[in-house]
């Protein structure tokens, strides 16, 4: 075979390398890193949902609730006087412990069943009332997704300020002669905190639930619960100023249970 001189072989070699009359090879780019996502914020957070609810026919059971307060005296209904100007009473009623002096009822308990994620269609929207510089009711109980609307009658301006965890859900302004507000949603499940920017004084409680199986205790410390799916469930009691309370019912369809929740008086 007939060797080719030295000079013309490293051309070939170079030819090659090259890959013909192509440009030189150009190492490829390393992709740019992606950006990391940007960290929600607190109030974000509290917009995001707690689970799915269906709703839907059931032959369900009824809860029959009594909330007592127990031991020592019946606190007196107290009231304070307030400054709230023109168009508000000159003093509001202390609704943070309301107890029946004849039953001992106790008012304004929240008692929610937990865990329930199918059952009764619940109610699309809850009204607020405000009369004589108070909300009404005081104590609410909803779940989450259903629509506030906010009413007042009083001749003054208020704010519907509401607050989850201190952060603000919504703040809705009343101003007197002017339409009602738009609805707002609660977002989120919890405790929500409602209050007047105009009037400190003023304070209600909506506990936001996940699921419709909530009620009120009304002044005799009473409350009914309906169209409950059968089986055994835990339930919290809630009230503004003696704390929460736990338990298990058993619900049966078609019949009636019923819970006693005593609260102890406090010293």
């Amino acid at each position: 075979m007939k060797r080719l001189p030295r000079p013309a072989l490293a051309g070939l070699l170079l030819l090659a390398s090259c890959g013909g009359d192509e440009g030189p090879a150009v190492p490829p780019s390393k992709p740019a890193p992606a950006p990391a996502p940007a960290k929600p914020s607190r109030a974000a957070a509290l917009l995001r949902g707690t689970g799915g609810y269906e709703a839907g026919e059931t032959e369900g059971g009824t809860l029959e609730i009594a909330a007592a307060y127990v031991g020592g005296e019946v606190p007196a209904p107290a009231e304070v006087p307030v400054t709230g100007g023109p168009g508000c009473a000159a003093k509001v009623l202390i609704e943070t412990l309301l107890v029946d002096p004849a039953s001992r009822g106790l008012r304004n308990v929240v008692v929610r069943l937990e865990g329930i994620t199918s059952g009764k269609r619940p109610p699309e929207r809850f009204t607020l009332d405000i009369r004589n510089c108070a909300f009404v009711p005081h104590v609410a109980a909803v779940m989450k997704g259903t629509r506030l609307e906010a009413r007042s009658a009083d001749g003054v301006s208020h704010t519907v300020h509401a607050r989850l965890h201190d952060e603000t859900i919504f703040q809705i302004p009343l101003s007197p002669g002017e339409p009602p507000p738009p609805s707002r949603p609660f977002p989120q499940a919890g405790n929500v905190e409602i209050g007047c920017d105009q009037h400190s004084f003023m304070r209600a409680h909506v506990v936001v639930h996940t699921s419709p199986y909530a009620e009120v205790t009304d002044p005799g410390g009473k409350a009914r619960m309906t169209g409950i799916p059968p089986g055994r469930h835990a339930y919290t009691a809630w009230h503004e100023q003696l704390g929460e309370k736990h338990g298990e019912i058993e619900i049966a369809a078609g019949a009636v249970a019923r819970l006693r929740i005593e609260y102890e008086a406090q010293e």
